[in-house]
């Protein structure tokens, strides 16, 4: 599967979102250019797993502007679940 875009709402902000899929159960969540975290289904429900706690081994190195203030999105149950919704829409299944 190609990288797509999502577009969620967050903090009364939208945010555009680049998701890079790894094997059909991982992505790469990308914002701005740079690797935010990795979304990934656990037991049927969507998982995160922030940037910095990442093992970096085989990963491509993004550059991330700290500034921008998204560094920390995949820290929020209520985005992990906005960006989850998309995945499932995209991936074609129903939210669990």
């Amino acid at each position: 599967m190609d990288p797509f875009n999502i577009v969620i709402k967050a903090h009364g902000e939208q945010i555009d979102l680049n998701i890079h899929p790894q094997d059909g159960v991982n992505f790469k969540v990308v914002y701005h250019g740079g690797l935010v975290g990795e979304m990934f289904l656990d037991d049927g429900n969507w998982q995160a797993v922030s940037a910095d706690d990442l093992d970096s081994a085989g990963y491509p190195i993004y550059e991330y502007d700290e500034n921008s203030g998204h560094a920390d999105i995949l820290l929020d149950e209520a985005v992990i679940a906005k960006i989850g919704r998309e995945l499932d829409l995209v991936l074609g299944r129903t939210s669990g």
